[in-house]
């Protein structure tokens, strides 16, 4: 049986968020919090429910470090994940605080259109603040 794979998601999939049911229905098992480096942006799509739009900063730039949050997931249950996965979210790599890069959520830069809520440091303390 091949290792679980871990996957970082930082909007509605959060543990106990509208869309976590998504992993765990698949099996899926939380891992606790973890922080980007501080190289994205966060900015909200136009979606239901809201997702956040999670991009790099070109050149390697300054941005700001974002709360997400780590699934344990079977390699066939992130298959089924992907597969459904709609655009312009998607699937890469993404720099750690700690210095690794994990598997994680991102969004296709050209639909990051939306407000820019990246110093709220996280998608729940956005809507805390009511900017989503």
């Amino acid at each position: 049986m091949a290792d679980d794979l871990e996957l970082v998601v930082f909007g509605a999939h959060l543990r106990g968020g509208p869309l976590s049911h998504q992993l765990t229905d698949l099996g899926a098992r939380w891992a606790g919090e973890i922080f980007t480096a501080p190289r994205y942006r966060m900015s909200v799509l136009a979606t239901v429910p809201p997702k956040p739009a999670i991009t790099r900063v070109p050149g390697g730039g300054e941005g700001a470090s974002l709360m997400g949050h780590r699934w344990l997931l079977s390699p066939a249950a992130l298959g089924l994940f992907l597969d459904a996965l709609p655009a312009p979210m998607q699937l890469g790599k993404v720099e750690f605080d700690d210095g690794t890069w994990r598997t994680g959520f991102s969004c296709d830069g050209a639909a990051a259109t939306g407000p820019d809520i990246s110093s709220f440091g996280s998608w729940p303390a956005a809507i805390a603040a009511g900017a989503v």
